[in-house]
């Protein structure tokens, strides 16, 4: 009869060195610009509000003295509003695209979800919109 000998071995898992988790956030902007397929919608602007969540590179740390130490949400709200200035969307979902393409811009920030609505869309309804979510990974890839 022949024995089996096993050696029991206890897995942990890695320890991360870094715990702190550090997001900017935007929340209820809102724009006001021309947006839709509609024909009504071409000819109106219509309120576009954004919600952006933005994890951030752990190892960066603020610098009071140094506003390029963060990232700076005034810096994203201007991009996001000159974005829907400059061109004249049919969807939401492109807004989005172009929007990951101006906030990856910054090789600090690791991933982004994006929610854009437009409020006065439908009748009887809150709100419509698209909310996507993208890591650096997913955003290079593409």
């Amino acid at each position: 009869m022949k024995k089996n000998n096993f050696k029991i071995i206890e897995l942990k898992p890695k320890k991360n060195k870094n715990s702190i988790k550090r997001s900017v956030f935007i929340k209820d902007f809102i724009i006001e610009e021309i947006i839709g397929i509609h024909e009504h919608e071409k000819v109106k602007k219509q309120k576009i509000k954004f919600n952006v969540i933005i994890d951030v590179e752990q190892n960066t740390v603020p610098n009071e003295k140094n506003i390029k130490s963060i990232i700076d949400y005034e810096k994203i709200t201007n991009k996001l509003k000159n974005l829907a200035k400059s061109k004249k969307y049919n969807f939401l979902e492109t807004l989005a695209e172009d929007s990951f393409r101006e906030i990856f811009e910054d090789k600090r920030i690791n991933s982004v979800k994006i929610k854009i609505e437009k409020p006065d869309a439908i009748k009887n309804a809150g709100s419509v919109g698209v909310e996507v979510f993208k890591t650096r990974k997913d955003y290079e890839g593409s």
